[in-house]
């Protein structure tokens, strides 16, 4: 437990438990082994382009104006606000995120990094003016300000201790700006463990204050308050055991704040190795968390979670691991992360290769993040993890197939090729407030296009009504009873009502996969409700997405398929003909659908018309119906399926049966039951074929047919 902490300790004139002439030593070190001039030449050579943005941002901060738009801004602003000093709490667009991205102080790096750059110390001067204005500006208070949330304080933190060693290894701050400082982030560290919440143990706020601490405490712990280093290092070994599920998934069902989790602890990982090798005393804890592990999987063949053991040493270089393979797997043909949850399209490439680069056997990692480091990776890593990252062997992944049943998500692709199909769906409890309504969601891309996607988020801002709109189930690809089941968003983090899900039922074999997908709820008027999502996927590009749904009484059911800003949409004569670029997908259904207009988010603050089709279907009590996506060029027909010693065709609510054909060679025939044969012969005929099962596919013409069974 964290002893008291004397307001004598929290003044500039407190004593410190080790020198600044120690201080500044050890940060000349861990400077000289940076190798500051090697990583600008690496970034001039390899990151010209993000170099010039990068001086022409940091340009803008020496005038005091805000553009918030770095790949991991967790709330990012493209429009560009200035802001005078002092004025940490005003929001010139009325959004508080705003403030909140104003006082994570990520783009002070910048500032160094452009000075690094240049030799202009005009930017060095600005982030020490920047981090004395804020300290001056901002009282540290157990009430807490918008400018000292929690979560932003540990953010700030770690970016104060990233730059404190090249700012104390040379003459940018005085002895006593330095103490200033020093004693400030004594003063936050201590405040984030006054203020702790019990719910911050299962929340990415919560890994964002402990890691910032445990960063602060490898090379600073003789500034930290007595006991709190211990304290850190053993809530974050507890937070990161509860928040990562056995599959390598974060339990908030966010992949930005999947990564913003991963993230932190990649930045604590680089903090530590640098700390270790320079010769600075870590803590027992600090050590445990940096040990080699016993046992490491070969991670070319390693699948969802494998690998990751809270109690036994190395687990933070295991947590690392397992989320950024969960971040490879899951991301889409061009290693984009999708917009689920509170997320944006976001490249994620940085996180695989920082992976790489401090991950031994990383070479799927370092595969997927191409030829050379991207700028910000290059000038986190320093001289020592370049070098790694270019030593590591690329490894082309070898599993097309990712399924979390722990988490609930699925993801499959044809391949790794850029023109790869991609499938990926959901069916999982809420997780955190980052969630949305959006059971059995589908994502579609084929060829490497996005074809169908989710709508994404927009805005956190309670007065936007887009932000319950985009929480609410009818802006995924879902169906929806009444315009009600699946979830009722009442704010921009609570619900009215919320459905549950049950075990999701996943096979494949020969490029053949089948999943179902099944959640129930209540209706406002208590009338209870059961949906389940059926989807066959081929590897050659063809799905079959069956929706059943079962509800008492009279209802109205629209199923939506929103689709990609690149889309264009035409009605034809057998449904629906998809464009995207050099792509093209026949949809046909059982029921009709319509072109509506929809909002699509791919960025926050950013929003685009899109096309959403929508069907809608008048049911009573029980109905079923099915959606295939195949090439334009392909046919589709429904197939007719007999019980045997019967003359009769099943009808299509009991089995979903089509026939696709690629021209003359390759034909596939899909069958899907969905109802329980419960009289009668167990053994059906479909095309002259003996068939068992409830999820079939008839691989082939009759003369050569194979039959792969996956229910």
């Amino acid at each position: 437990m964290l002893r008291h902490i004397p307001a004598s300790f929290l003044s500039e004139d407190a004593p410190m438990n080790v020198s600044l002439k120690q201080l500044r030593s050890t940060a000349r070190v861990l400077a000289a082994q940076y190798d500051v001039q090697a990583v600008a030449r690496y970034v001039e050579t390899h990151c010209g382009q993000e170099a010039a943005a990068l001086r022409a941002q940091a340009d803008d901060l020496l005038e005091n104006r805000f553009v918030f738009c770095d790949r991991w801004d967790m709330e990012p602003c493209r429009i560009p606000y200035t802001v005078a000093p002092g004025q940490w709490t005003h929001s010139p667009n009325g959004d508080p995120e705003w403030v909140f991205m104003l006082n994570r102080h990520d783009y002070l790096p910048k500032l160094w990094q452009a000075a690094v750059l240049t030799g202009d110390g005009r930017y060095t001067r600005k982030v020490t003016a920047s981090i004395l204005d804020w300290i001056a500006s901002n009282p540290i208070t157990l009430e807490g300000t918008p400018a000292t949330r929690t979560i932003d304080t540990g953010i700030r933190c770690m970016n104060w201790c990233r730059l404190l060693p090249f700012l104390l290894a040379g003459d940018a701050l005085t002895d006593a700006e330095a103490k200033t400082i020093l004693h400030s982030l004594a003063e936050q560290f201590a405040n984030l463990r006054q203020r702790y919440l019990a719910r911050y143990t299962l929340s990415n706020w919560g890994v964002l204050q402990t890691t910032a601490i445990c960063a602060g405490s490898a090379w600073l712990s003789g500034v930290l308050p007595d006991g709190l280093e211990a304290w850190a290092w053993e809530e974050l070994r507890t937070q990161l055991r509860l928040q990562i599920l056995e599959d390598g998934t974060h339990w908030e069902q966010s992949p930005m704040y999947h990564v913003e989790v991963l993230n932190a602890c990649t930045k604590l990982l680089i903090q530590l190795q640098a700390a270790r090798q320079a010769g600075c005393t870590l803590c027992p804890a600090a050590q445990d968390a940096l040990a080699r592990p016993e046992t490491v999987c070969a991670e070319q063949q390693a699948g969802p979670g494998e690998g990751l053991d809270f109690a036994s040493g190395g687990w933070l270089e295991q947590a690392v691991r397992v989320m950024s393979r969960h971040v490879l797997y899951t991301a889409d043909p061009a290693l984009f992360q999708l917009p689920q949850c509170d997320s944006d399209v976001t490249d994620v490439r940085d996180v695989l290769a920082r992976a790489a680069a401090l991950l031994p056997d990383g070479g799927i990692f370092r595969w997927a993040a191409g030829e050379a480091l991207d700028m910000d990776s290059a000038w986190q890593l320093g001289a020592p993890g370049i070098a790694a990252f270019e030593a590591q062997p690329a490894q082309k992944p070898v599993q097309c197939s990712w399924n979390c049943p722990r988490s609930g998500n699925l993801a499959l692709r044809s391949g790794w090729e850029p023109a790869a199909h991609f499938t990926a769906v959901k069916n999982s409890p809420l997780g955190s407030s980052h969630g949305h309504a959006d059971q059995t969601h589908l994502n579609l891309y084929y060829k490497g296009k996005p074809f169908l996607v989710d709508s994404g988020r927009y805005t956190y801002r309670e007065d936007d009504p887009l932000r319950l709109e985009l929480k609410a189930p009818a802006a995924h690809n879902v169906c929806v009873i009444d315009g009600q089941s699946g979830g009722t968003p009442d704010g921009s983090w609570s619900y009215a009502d919320y459905a549950e899900t049950g075990p999701n039922y996943f096979a494949e074999e020969g490029g053949a996969h089948y999943v179902e997908m099944p959640f129930h709820g209540t209706l406002r008027d208590g009338t209870p409700y059961h949906i389940i999502r059926r989807l066959m996927v081929l590897d050659e590009g063809v799905w079959l997405s069956v929706q059943d749904v079962i509800c008492r009484g009279e209802h109205q059911v629209r199923e939506y398929f929103h689709l990609a800003a690149d889309v264009q949409a035409e009605s034809i004569p057998e449904g629906w003909l998809l464009h995207s670029g050099g792509a093209a997908l026949k949809l046909r259904s059982t029921h009709p659908f319509t072109a509506r207009t929809g909002i699509l988010s791919p960025c926050y603050n950013e929003k685009q018309d899109g096309v959403v089709l929508v069907g809608e279907i008048a049911m009573r009590d029980r109905w079923t119906g099915c959606t295939l996506f195949v090439d334009k060029d392909w046919t589709a027909e429904p197939a007719h399926v007999y019980q045997a010693g019967s003359t009769r065709p099943l009808d299509p609510e009991t089995v979903s049966a089509w026939t696709v054909r690629s021209g003359s060679e390759k034909a596939w025939t899909l069958l899907v039951w969905n109802r329980e044969n419960f009289r009668g012969a167990k053994v059906f005929d479909c095309q002259g074929q003996p068939v068992y099962g409830k999820a079939v596919v008839l691989c082939g013409e009759t003369h050569s047919r194979r039959t792969v069974r996956l229910k």
